[in-house]
């Protein structure tokens, strides 16, 4: 898969805890703090099966075994 500039970036932050996406955006570098981009991200993140939503808090996010791996491959670049 072919990540955006900014799905990368969102994938990198993200971890298997749940979060929202304003603590997520929170973390990333000003220049790159937008959280309607950050959600879209996410939502393009969860269509691959990256990322998980929380079944029972909306707008709780975190990543799922498969984005542990390309996470873990994006490291090791």
């Amino acid at each position: 898969m072919n990540l955006t500039p900014n799905q990368r970036i969102v994938l990198l932050e993200l971890t298997t805890k749940w979060e929202t996406s304003i603590q997520i955006t929170e973390r990333l570098p000003e220049d790159w703090r937008s959280v309607p981009s950050v959600f879209q991200s996410l939502k393009d993140l969860l269509r691959e099966g990256l990322v998980q939503g929380n079944p029972i808090v909306p707008g709780m996010y975190r990543l799922t075994p498969k984005g542990v791996a390309t996470k873990e491959e994006l490291l090791g670049e």
